[in-house]
């Protein structure tokens, strides 16, 4: 207990979704007759596509305070990570903390969930029994996925009862996720044998399912039923309207606490299920519902219109933050109106610069007060003993939940933030991810820019360690990916230099690229590359063309450029679902292609001046397109400007000429060629610029 009150800890990810917001909502409610405080420990994300030792933000678990819990709630299906929930049970155990388990059966724990099979059931036979569906198809998540597998099964069996055979062509795999769907859903057009009612493993899917269809000149409907499973807000909003089976909040709620009420009093609790509340709608050919006013679409609005003027501000504060002076200075960045009701914990030793923090294997131990918003002007100031956050009293008394998330910066921990926002509101929630991910890359960077200083004011002593500091920011690891390959090589005249190339998808449908070349040479340009490289990365990860991106890019370096250098850049982001690349030229050399069963030819265009030459600077977007694949070959000028003994530029012909001669696809095989040539041209003339290459096979679509 604390205060008095009886402490509920609450484990889930993504609380910011419309339907987790509902859920712990109403469980606050319920708990409030019982004197107690919810405790939430959230992740930003959840861990399906890691395992429990790649995920930092499981940090946030770590920080449970069991000695003052009186049960601990795992919403174990948002968490996704086995491990992790077995792990938090463990603890409680070791405190004697009973356990309730939502969505998951775990031994030592009560489980609460919802009866998915028996609600995706009442579904299948909605389609089958009630419209009379003969020829339906089923389209699954992934293949091995128990809850696929488990409504696979309910589909066979109710088509049994109901004297329909059974064959392997009736099921396609969705992979419970957009793209999937929508290609399963093509094939079944393409086929020519249409099913009349097309059944979801979820709602996700059965929205692009519709969307495909409708292309198509396909009606639903009328030609093809189409439904889901799981009640997203977005079925309403689907158009036709989504029939779909949802989970009750409420009632999930109202489960969960009576779960945990009931182990707090003594009672033997194994398990409680609640039923899926099945929602016919315009898409199986019942009455359409009508949301209520226009209560939905506004909350869209919202969301999006404030998602977009967010993530302005919040770019600027993490700016400022990573290019402060001190801590102190940095701290003063989030004395804003948007970090209301938010302290933030993170171990004091991440600030010492003769180290790098986030590349040790150190533990987070020496825990501070980086900033709180109710005090301030006090930075770094001790947490006292056995405390999660200061006045955690005062917090608490609002009635509403306090919320924590991990913070981290290149996978490594390094502290926690609170949030003890009171009235509940899903705006602020959803912005507090937005938060919690500025405050971890706005200290993270600022760490690592003081350390990259610490190793300048030695750099006589310790140019190798800066050399290797240099590549290691380069993407090295160039694996095969099912829709393009890539390869790059970066080699520096000096020990360090200022050329640099990145690659990155900015979301699962695009992929950016990068090369820039920093004027001078030595440990000023690798300084300048290292600043330049982090904010571009940081400015492509929110919305933008590119020539947008590269405006941006350009005043934050005009505005930051003690220096006087500049650097050329042609940023280019290819869109995997069009194959067309959308890029900006900013001074640097002009990029090759070279189409399907072609050769390589120069893309020649408008030149723009280089990044930080004219803070006003306007770029230009401009289009390749590999729709039909092929390679893109981009460069520094290390490569068309190296010399011979003679004094004779190797040139943009011979380069173009060597990659013709390039065997095959691979562009490994394109880099070795070029390298090959370049060396052969040179011989033992040395070479005094940065000779920098990336090649990108793209398959077509």
């Amino acid at each position: 207990m604390i205060n008095g009150k009886k402490i509920i800890a609450l484990c889930s990810s993504r609380i910011f979704d419309h339907q987790q917001f509902s859920i712990l909502e109403e469980i606050n409610e319920y708990l409030r007759p019982y004197n107690c405080c919810l405790l939430i420990f959230a992740l930003t994300s959840d861990l399906y596509w890691m395992t429990e030792s790649d995920s930092a933000e499981s940090y946030v678990f770590d920080i449970i305070p069991y000695d003052k819990l009186e049960c601990l709630i795992i919403m174990d299906e948002k968490i996704k990570c086995s491990a992790v929930t077995e792990d938090l049970i463990r603890k409680a155990h070791e405190h004697t903390v009973p356990v309730v388990v939502v969505d998951g059966k775990y031994e030592g724990a009560s489980e609460v969930s919802f009866d998915y099979e028996k609600g995706f059931e009442n579904v299948v036979r909605h389609v089958i029994e009630y419209h009379g569906a003969k020829k339906p198809h089923f389209i699954a998540g992934s293949k091995g996925n128990k809850f696929s597998d488990a409504r696979i099964d309910i589909f066979k069996k109710v088509i049994a009862e109901n004297g329909i055979p059974f064959d392997e062509s009736m099921i396609s795999y969705g992979e419970f996720w957009s793209e999937p769907a929508r290609i399963a859903t093509q094939k079944l057009i393409d086929s020519g044998d249409l099913p009349d009612s097309v059944i979801c493993a979820n709602d996700v899917m059965a929205v692009n399912v519709c969307d495909v269809f409708t292309k198509a000149g396909i009606k639903v409907p009328e030609q093809v039923i189409v439904t889901g499973f799981d009640g997203i807000e977005e079925a309403l909003l689907s158009t036709p309207q989504l029939s779909t089976a949802g989970c009750d909040t409420m009632a999930l709620a109202e489960a969960v606490v009576k779960c945990a009420v009931g182990l707090m009093n003594g009672e033997d609790i194994s398990s409680m299920f609640v039923l899926p509340k099945l929602s016919p709608n315009a898409s199986c050919g019942c009455e359409y519902v009508q949301p209520a006013g226009n209560e939905k679409m506004n909350s869209f609005n919202n969301k999006f219109y404030r998602y977009q003027d967010d993530i302005r501000v919040l770019y600027d504060i993490s700016t400022r933050m990573q290019m402060s002076s001190s801590p102190e200075q940095a701290a003063s960045y989030l004395n804003h109106a948007f970090l209301h009701d938010t302290c933030c914990v993170v171990d004091k030793s991440c600030f010492d610069s003769v180290r790098n923090y986030f590349t040790s294997n150190d533990k987070v131990s020496n825990l501070c007060v980086f900033f709180d918003s109710e005090h301030p002007d006090e930075c770094n100031v001790p947490l006292k003993a056995g405390e999660l956050v200061p006045n955690i009293e005062k917090r608490m008394s609002s009635g509403y939940p306090i919320v924590f998330n991990a913070l981290d910066f290149m996978s490594k921990p390094f502290g926690y933030i609170c949030y003890s926002y009171a009235p509940f509101e899903i705006n602020e929630y959803t912005r507090s991810a937005s938060i919690t991910n500025t405050v971890g890359m706005g200290i993270g960077v600022y760490v690592n820019m003081h350390y990259q200083k610490f190793l300048t004011d030695k750099i006589t002593a310790e140019l190798k360690v800066a050399a290797q500091m240099q590549q290691s920011m380069l993407p090295s690891e160039f694996s095969t990916h099912s829709l393009y390959e890539i390869s790059a090589s970066m080699i520096p005249a000096k020990n360090v230099g200022g050329d640099f190339y990145d690659f990155f998808q900015t979301d699962n449908e695009h992929l950016a690229l990068v090369m820039a070349d920093v004027s001078g040479k030595g440990v000023p340009a690798a300084l300048f590359m290292a600043t330049s490289k982090l904010v571009l990365h940081d400015r492509a990860l929110l919305p933008g063309t590119p020539a947008e991106i590269l405006r941006d890019v350009n005043k934050h370096i005009c505005e930051n450029n003690k220096m006087g250098l500049f650097i050329t850049i042609w940023f280019g982001i290819l869109d995997l679902k069009t194959g067309i690349v959308t890029y900006a030229n900013a001074g640097h050399e002009y990029p090759a292609v070279k189409r399907r069963d072609g050769k390589y030819e120069l893309v020649e265009s408008d030149n723009f001046p280089p990044v930080g030459t004219d803070d006003d600077m306007i770029y230009e977007d401009l289009t390749i397109d590999m729709s039909g694949g092929g390679n893109l070959f981009i460069y520094t000028d290390g490569v068309t400007d190296l010399k011979n003994a003679s004094g004779e530029h190797f040139g943009t012909e011979r380069t173009i000429a060597l990659l013709n001669k390039s065997v095959g696809c691979s562009p490994e095989d394109h880099i070795k060629c070029v390298k090959s040539g370049l060396g052969a041209f040179a011989g033992d003339t040395e070479q005094f610029d940065d000779t920098t290459m990336m090649c990108v096979y793209f398959k077509g679509i």
